[in-house]
């Protein structure tokens, strides 16, 4: 009997974390959604982007998830003989004992302000053996001679965040938040960051360290293809050698793009339309993005994969997965409702 193809459906953000999950009671396109949980079998799987790709790949590696490597190899601006980390420019809006994170996407930062901001820094840190550079006017890295020993949080997962309980940890956190601090006192001065502040905008008045790990990543259980807009997947994709496309146009195409592939095979989708969402406290953007998506991209997806006999499994990121294939329909004894609850799906933080 020939093996089933698989699909593994990455979804960050699908299921929360959201401010408040009240105004969801209500919702008929969340109540469908729901449903359509329900008939699937759900299991225990890992937290996050990095930690899904990790289970899904069986990836080894000695330190932590090499984000910023593997996003820089995609644009061909790695070199072996140095570590990274990403360093994103950010807003923290601190008090006496809360810093709350707004991430670049929500500061509209011009190309203007992000080259002169991070030659600043460059300049400043050039004597510690440091490069700032950027990849765009939201994406900053900072690359090291030396390996960097640390645990971070992503930047996905600090927005919005109160991120004193999120700073880095580890052997070399005590000097990076030495550098934090000196790169906060010279961005705060910047005359970019004044005229920003003048004109009633939110400073770049901080950076986020995150994705410090080595390149050296091996993998135990490849994939045929690798789909998604993230860079990082595009260089981890390189890194392991399999395939890397861009999302396509529409659910079709891609189950089209499917078809062609070698059967029994394994491949990843990344749709990351409602991760940066689940950081605002109006849950109706997240709603909104959520009912688009599911008419656009999960509705057809689950119905051309069961029309294909290829098993779909859904992770949302936060700690479950959901499997589904073409006998799940059959199941329709499963109704949500009586001992479901909208709160065992999409979680609050």
């Amino acid at each position: 009997m020939q093996k089933r193809s698989e699909l593994h459906l990455i979804v960050p953000g699908i299921c929360g974390p959201l401010a408040e999950t009240q105004a969801l009671h209500d919702n008929l396109a969340v109540k469908q959604w729901l449903k359509t949980l329900s008939k699937s079998r759900c299991q225990s799987s890992a937290e996050g982007e990095h930690g899904v790709l990790t289970e899904i790949l069986d990836l080894k590696y000695e330190d932590g998830f090499p984000s910023a490597a593997l996003t820089l190899l995609a644009n061909d601006l790695y070199d072996a003989g140095m570590f990274y980390m990403h360093a994103d420019p950010v807003h923290l809006q601190a008090d006496m004992d809360h810093a709350v994170l707004t991430s670049s996407a929500d500061l509209d930062i011009t190309a203007q302000e992000s080259s002169a901001i991070c030659a600043a820094l460059d300049q400043h840190f050039h004597q510690d053996d440091l490069t700032f550079f950027t990849l765009n006017k939201d994406q900053w890295f900072v690359s090291s001679k030396d390996k960097i020993r640390m645990q971070t949080t992503s930047l996905v997962d600090a927005t919005g965040r109160n991120v004193n309980f999120i700073l880095p940890a580890g052997d070399d956190s005590s000097l990076w938040k030495q550098r934090l601090t000196e790169a906060q006192m010279l961005m705060h001065s910047h005359e970019l960051n004044v005229a920003r502040e003048n004109a009633g905008l939110q400073s770049i008045n901080s950076l986020w360290f995150h994705g410090p790990g080595d390149i050296e990543v091996s993998v135990s259980d490849p994939v045929a293809t690798i789909c998604g807009d993230n860079g990082m997947l595009k260089g981890l994709a390189k890194h392991i050698q399999c395939d890397h496309i861009e999302i396509p146009e529409s659910a079709a195409a891609y189950a089209e793009y499917l078809s062609s592939c070698k059967p029994g095979s394994r491949n990843i989708l990344e749709l990351s339309q409602l991760d940066h969402l689940v950081n605002y406290t109006d849950v109706s953007l997240w709603t909104n993005a959520l009912e688009q998506l599911l008419q656009q991209w999960i509705y057809p997806l689950l119905k051309l994969m069961s029309k294909n006999n290829i098993t779909v499994t859904l992770y949302p990121c936060n700690g479950k997965r959901y499997r589904f294939s073409k006998y799940d329909v059959l199941r329709f004894w499963r109704q949500p409702g009586g001992k479901d609850k909208i709160e065992d799906y999409v979680s609050s933080y």
